[in-house]
C-alpha cells in the first residue's frame, strides 16, 4: 500500500511539471541597475532658478561625472541592463540627467538625455607619424649582432 501512495504521488506528470517550473524560473531576467538611482520623486523637486548646488546635493546626492571644464554641468547617470540565463546583458534603459548652473550657483537649465541622443564619433583613419626609420624583419634580428658585450673586462 505504502509504494504505490510514493508511485502516485511521484508520477511523471508531476516530474514534468517541476522540472518546466524551473526551467522558466530559470529564464527571469537578472536586472542590473547601475550609476544614480535618485529616490522617487526627488529629480521632480528641482527647480530652476532658485535652488544652488548644495541644494542638489542634498536632494539628488552627488554627481556621477562633472563637466571638464569648471563645474558649471552636473551629470547624474543612469542605465539598466538585463540578462536572461546566459546570454550576454542588454542595456533595457539609459539616461543621463544634465544639470547647468548659471554664475549664480544657481540651476539654469536641466535637460535629459536618452538612448537616442547619443552619437557615434567614429574612427578616425589618419596615422600617428613617428620618428624613424622602419625596419625589416632582418634588419631587427641582425641589427643587434654585436651591440652588447660579455660584460666581462
Amino acid at each position: 500500500m505504502r509504494r504505490s501512495f510514493v508511485r502516485r504521488l511521484i508520477s511523471p506528470s508531476i516530474i514534468v511539471t517541476a522540472v518546466t517550473a524551473m526551467a522558466v524560473a530559470a529564464c527571469d531576467p537578472i536586472v542590473d541597475v547601475r550609476g544614480h538611482v535618485p529616490t522617487p520623486g526627488s529629480m521632480e523637486k528641482l527647480e530652476v532658478g532658485t535652488q544652488t548646488r548644495e541644494d542638489v546635493l542634498r536632494l539628488i546626492g552627488s554627481p556621477s561625472s562633472v563637466a571638464s571644464f569648471g563645474d558649471s554641468v552636473w551629470y547624474y547617470v543612469t542605465q539598466r541592463q538585463e540578462a536572461t540565463a546566459f546570454f550576454a546583458p542588454k542595456v533595457s534603459e539609459q539616461k543621463v540627467t544634465a544639470i547647468y548652473f548659471g554664475d549664480d550657483g544657481r540651476i539654469k537649465q536641466i535637460r535629459t538625455f536618452g538612448p537616442e541622443d547619443a552619437r557615434d564619433p567614429g574612427m578616425v583613419d589618419r596615422k600617428t607619424p613617428t620618428v624613424g626609420k622602419e625596419l625589416t624583419v632582418l634588419e631587427q634580428i641582425f641589427g643587434n649582432v654585436g651591440r652588447f658585450g660579455s660584460g666581462k673586462k
